[in-house]
């Protein structure tokens, strides 16, 4: 599980993040919405221990986050922002290498690779292409696949659906609802609503430095009476400038 208490984080004058609390638990798929800004990826960096806090406290499996050790690095799979990949080697060689750092059983390993590409991929080809000649949803099906590779218990992904055709996204949900277990947890940063409906247990939402919302999705949707991007909006409060002003449309 991830316990967050008290999270601050400041950019010079500028305050990101302000006391967030926030207990993520397994069995859990918890989808993160908010604005561009809104600290979605901070919070994200905070936990991975890529950036420090400025006040507060984060664990782990119940220890400090900058205070795992390798064994418990093993129980983690990410995707950040910038995708982390080597991209002058080729997707199977990159797998190849993940599944190393992580001890994976080559049998396993290469069982692994096989049924993720034939999920995710449709030349067989693609194996053998460097990553550099990958088109950016490639990139980040290659990226998704290395971080679930070794079947982490704790999964976090920064807008895994961007990038992606509605097939591909479609694919990446399924397996994410698939790989939900209660010995799992899965967080996802994203702005895709339609793909957040599909996989999401709990939702969170972040406003004004603040978690505005923490609960189940059956309650951010009101039991299903609500769209999720109405849901959204209503937390959100949009500029609500009449375009009937705009007479110049």
């Amino acid at each position: 599980m991830i316990q967050i208490t008290d999270l601050t984080k400041n950019y010079g004058k500028n305050c990101i993040l302000d006391k967030i609390n926030l207990n993520l638990n397994f069995g859990q798929v918890y989808c993160l919405l908010g604005k561009n800004g809104a600290g979605k990826t901070t919070l994200i960096n905070l936990m991975l221990d890529l950036i420090l806090p400025d006040q507060g406290r984060i664990t782990l499996f119940g220890k400090d986050h900058n205070t795992l050790d390798h064994l418990d690095k093993r129980k983690l799979g990410v995707i950040i922002e910038n995708l982390a990949l080597i991209e002058e080697i080729s997707g199977f060689d990159f797998l190849m290498l993940v599944g190393k750092i992580y001890e994976m059983p080559a049998e396993t390993l290469m069982k692994r690779i096989k049924d993720l590409f034939s999920y995710f991929f449709e030349e067989e080809s693609d194996l053998k292409k460097n990553i550099s000649r990958y088109s950016t949803g490639m990139k980040k099906k290659i990226a998704f696949c290395a971080a679930v590779i070794h079947a982490p218990n704790i999964l976090i992904m920064d807008e895994p659906f961007s990038g992606l055709d509605p097939m591909v996204a479609n694919q990446m949900a399924q397996f994410i609802k698939k790989y939900q277990r209660e010995d799992r947890l899965v967080l996802i940063s994203s702005h895709d609503l339609t793909y957040v409906e599909k996989v999401a247990t709990h939702i969170g939402v972040l406003n004004d430095k603040k978690l505005m919302f923490n609960a189940s999705l059956q309650e951010f949707t009101e039991n299903g009476e609500k769209e999720l991007d109405s849901a959204l909006l209503k937390i959100l409060k949009p500029n609500e400038t009449e375009l009937s002003k705009m007479d110049w449309i």
